[in-house]
């Protein structure tokens, strides 16, 4: 009798924890937002061996069975924090924000190492055609192809494997590199033909002045206009060989293990109600950022985790001028949306600027520019839940002006 009890004892905790949590390793911040490993809790789940949960399923590629506990450690591990962190994410936008859409969205399931293209119809692209690294995507549900017995899929996160590449290998798209491309076109062309029109007008009146004694080729004026052209050119043509030769050598990104990213992309499920996920805009990026900085309480996203990241990452603290080239999609992951949505947030005041941003997705789509929608729902937004709606529209025209808007 005693050792029956003895294993009734023994037995009851782990019947208590079954299916519905685990504790595995995953990767966390701390809270001066240092990532470390340690242990976590994973709840709702359904399944007893592996990542297969009431809300999430953490799966292989184009697999359909849940990633066990028990398999690769990397693997478990990756897997392990991306379920954490997805959780930590829902929970936020279900119990903090009460939003009912997300409540109701149906399990998503999380495709770790995938390498395909999204295809509107058939779900995966063609394995051959341009396989993905490196990055994170939220695919939306599509209905399938019967015909082709593809089946329909609800809203997926895909995370692409990590792969070292050489900066070799890659063509710099950085706003900063692009801006800088940009200007130096535009400035070189426009130099070319000022600088010939001052050298022929000046040739010109040196050479019809029979009483001058000015050079009447101007060889001061030809060698300064030919210096300047040379270092223009230099400057445009070898702007990308430079760089290369003083940054960083190879670059790489596991998504899977920088929980901001995930947060970002669990955001952008949770706001397609509005902002559907057919597209990458600035307002759309903007938005998934402001809210993966609240989840994670930084306004620095996906730093400081060298081994996993290469990345540079995102601060709302950067405050940036508004240029016409932010409303383009080269330029839908710059931290200029961000960093305004944060700033606005301490302005309606942080009891209640979550809720502000929130309500603010009601006033946009997908194509909203910032110029446009994006300032007219912020202003819409105010007028209905700003403490002082007249006061704090001030401040906000003040905080936009700031920025050249």
């Amino acid at each position: 009798m005693k050792a029956l009890l003895l294993l009734l004892t023994t037995l009851l905790p782990l019947a208590a924890l079954g299916a519905g949590s685990r504790e595995l390793t995953a990767l966390v911040r701390t809270d001066d937002n240092v990532p470390v490993l340690g242990p976590v809790t994973l709840t709702d789940l359904v399944s007893e061996t592996g990542f297969d949960g009431e809300f999430f399923k953490i799966v292989k590629g184009k697999d359909d069975e849940a990633i066990g506990f028990d398999g690769d450690a990397q693997l478990t591990l990756r897997a392990a924090t991306a379920y954490h962190h997805l959780t930590l994410a829902r929970n936020y936008f279900v119990k903090k924000l009460g939003s009912a859409y997300t409540a109701s969205l149906p399990k998503m399931v999380i495709r770790l190492d995938l390498t395909n293209k999204f295809s509107k119809l058939g779900h995966f692209a063609n394995d051959a055609l341009d396989p993905q690294y490196n990055n994170a995507l939220t695919v939306p549900a599509g209905a399938g192809l019967a015909s082709r017995g593809i089946r329909p899929w609800d809203i997926e996160i895909w995370v692409r494997p990590s792969k070292k590449i050489h900066i070799s290998e890659i063509t710099f798209h950085g706003s900063e590199a692009a801006e800088f491309k940009s200007l130096m076109k535009s400035y070189r062309d426009q130099s070319r033909v000022q600088s010939l029109s001052q050298f022929l007008s000046q040739t010109i009146v040196s050479a019809t002045d029979s009483e001058s004694t000015i050079d009447p080729f101007n060889t001061n004026n030809v060698i300064r206009v030919i210096g300047s052209s040379v270092l223009l050119e230099a400057a445009y043509h070898f702007y990308d060989p430079l760089t290369k030769l003083f940054q960083r050598k190879w670059y790489w990104l596991d998504t899977a293990m920088v929980p901001e990213i995930i947060y970002h992309e669990f955001a952008h499920a949770a706001l397609s109600d509005h902002l559907e996920l057919t597209h990458s805009t600035a307002v759309i990026e903007g938005m998934a950022d402001f809210f993966a900085g609240q989840i994670a309480d930084s306004p620095k996203l996906a730093t400081h985790i060298k081994a996993f990241n290469t990345y540079n990452g995102k601060d709302a603290k950067n405050k940036q001028q508004f240029k016409d080239v932010f409303e383009t999609s080269d330029y839908a992951n710059s931290d200029f949306v961000f960093g305004l949505l944060w700033e606005l947030e301490k302005i309606v005041g942080e009891d209640r600027g979550e809720a502000f941003m929130f309500e603010l997705r009601k006033s946009l789509t997908t194509n909203s520019s910032i110029r446009g929608q994006l300032i007219e729902g912020i202003l819409k937004t105010c007028k209905k839940l700003c403490g002082d709606p007249f006061t704090d529209k001030l401040r906000i025209h003040r905080a936009l002006h700031s920025r050249g808007i």
